[in-house]
């Protein structure tokens, strides 16, 4: 059966939660996915990894409903008037690099050391 990249409708019925963004973005951020998770990947994983990549990507963006991003480290500074808040170490679980910072991101990376583990040369 040959691969079929997810579509902007899938996206939105995966995560309801970007439904209400304009299908032009959801568009460009799924190509920008799709572009992302190629041929080597195995069959099964190759939808999903990209929904939740793109999912992460908009996220991260700020292009989702209110809670999306996950940031995560100690608080470096906070100010009250303005309210501002700079924290020490953003980018989410160890080892995960930029997807640890949203849950989606999270998924991501079980997907991608699934299709990619870590080699040990001895």
């Amino acid at each position: 059966m040959a691969y079929t990249p997810p579509t902007v409708a899938e996206l939105k019925a995966r995560f309801p939660e970007f439904a209400a963004r304009g299908d032009v973005l959801l568009g460009l951020v799924l190509d920008e996915a799709i572009a992302q998770v190629g041929e080597t990947w195995i069959e099964a994983d190759r939808k999903p990894a990209t929904l939740y990549l793109a999912a992460h990507l908009l996220a991260s963006q700020g292009s989702g409903a209110g809670g999306d991003v996950a940031i995560s480290g100690p608080v470096k500074r906070d100010r009250v008037g303005d309210s501002e808040t700079e924290f020490a170490g953003v980018g989410g679980a160890a080892g995960q690099g930029d997807y640890g910072s949203t849950a989606y991101g999270q998924r991501f990376a079980t997907y991608l050391r699934r299709n990619f583990p870590a080699v040990a040369v001895v």
